[in-house]
């Protein structure tokens, strides 16, 4: 577990769409999962869609806007009623967002996004299987700190918030992920382990997290 250094994510090569979409979503504490989750889907399936690679970049988006269900299910991490609730709230979000921009992406470009991020956590065909993949990845990579502070601020207890990390590595179909996700997994688990010795910031880690200019590595305006 550790904090992202500086213009982790500088290399990421956005779209002036994508890009825009990390303006939108900047603050919102996952962001570096979103970048990311992206990252991840490129490296596993090179031939990742434009599709693919938007859904896989805005698809926890509901998280940064209030009214959504709770990241933290009282019925499991596999309850279907929370998957479906977040998946459409996030593609209903996302699509909003697309149509409201001039100009706006064609019809099929919002059509097979708002597919893929309603499939994100379910998979479903292969380009759903990849970003699902993605996700999972990514969250073993970026968010073990948020079962950490779970934990420490009294949400579930050790064996609840593995739960979490159980049903991420899980679900995971392609092989390629499956084979990348299990030494992931091996230190999420061991940080989680460990989560009543962490002495990380937790407050500062998910600053970090959200702020598109460090993790981008942009530079900071000048004040006065």
């Amino acid at each position: 577990m550790e904090y992202p250094t500086r213009g982790r994510y500088a290399n990421a090569a956005l779209s002036p769409l994508e890009d825009d979409a990390m303006a939108w979503l900047d603050g919102f504490y996952q962001l570096e999962h979103l970048i990311a989750t992206r990252m991840w889907a490129v490296k596993i399936c090179p031939e990742a869609s434009p599709e693919l690679r938007f859904a896989a970049l805005t698809h926890d988006a509901e998280r940064f806007f209030p009214g959504g269900p709770s990241s933290t299910p009282s019925n499991g991490f596999d309850d279907p009623d929370y998957l479906f609730a977040h998946s459409t709230r996030s593609a209903n979000i996302v699509e909003e967002w697309l149509r409201s921009r001039s100009p706006a992406p064609d019809e099929a470009f919002i059509r097979r996004v708002r597919r893929l991020i309603l499939r994100h956590e379910i998979g479903g065909g292969w380009e759903a299987d990849f970003v699902q993949a993605a996700d999972s990845l990514s969250f073993l990579e970026t968010l073990d700190w948020i079962t950490v502070d779970w934990v420490r601020d009294d949400r579930y207890t050790i064996a609840q918030a593995r739960e979490k990390l159980d049903f991420t590595v899980e679900r995971i179909r392609p092989s390629i992920a499956v084979t990348a996700a299990l030494p992931l997994y091996e230190s999420a688990v061991r940080a989680l382990d460990a989560a009543e010795d962490c002495t990380m910031d937790l407050k500062r880690r998910r600053e970090l997290a959200g702020s598109r200019r460090y993790l981008f590595g942009r530079p900071i305006p000048p004040t006065g």
